[in-house]
């Protein structure tokens, strides 16, 4: 089992203002990032993964998103309100070696199963940008491709049930998975 508290723990020591964006429920590019990173030694201490795998290179590029957040929303106030005002951060972009966008690998030994953390910089539509989420960061840390199955809403219930939806459709949707991770 991976807890990130001690990621979080030695950010905060190590002298990081803010984990958590100001605006939104959701943490930081810099605080998924870490956790990623740490996540990724756990698992490469942990498991034997194939190392054929690692022939996927990544690239990253450095993007500034500014977002009002979901925190006005939430508390159901107006954009008005001047509670909340816009937030800058900046994502790191994750696309292949050849310039493709990075995309979910059913065929990846590592499978992360998540809710809006995974997706809030992943997801265009949550407005902090696009792919630069936690399974992108994830596989630029363990240099090899890595499945998705995510959901924004339901917490985490949403990803178990997408999961058994993906194995209802394909029972073998799980025959190179060696790693699950279970974010939420």
């Amino acid at each position: 089992v991976f807890d990130a508290t001690e990621s979080l723990t030695e950010m905060k020591h190590q002298g990081a203002e803010r984990l958590y964006l100001r605006t939104d429920t959701h943490w930081r590019p810099e605080t998924m990032t870490r956790v990623a990173t740490d996540l990724a030694r756990v698992i490469e201490a942990s498991v034997d993964l194939d190392r054929t795998e690692t022939n996927q290179r990544y690239q990253v590029t450095e993007e500034t998103v500014t977002n009002r957040g979901d925190t006005e929303a939430l508390l159901g106030l107006s954009s008005q309100s001047g509670l909340f005002p816009p937030e800058t951060v900046s994502i790191s972009r994750v696309e292949t070696t050849t310039g493709e966008e990075w995309v979910p690998d059913q065929t990846a030994e590592v499978l992360l199963l998540g809710d809006s953390f995974t997706n809030v910089y992943s997801t265009a539509a949550l407005g902090w940008g696009q792919g630069a989420g936690f399974a992108e960061q994830l596989s630029v840390a363990l240099d090899r491709p890595v499945d998705r199955l995510s959901q924004n809403d339901d917490g985490a219930g949403a990803p178990r049930r997408l999961l058994a939806a993906a194995l209802a459709r394909n029972q073998t949707r799980l025959s190179h998975t060696r790693v699950v991770i279970y974010q939420f």
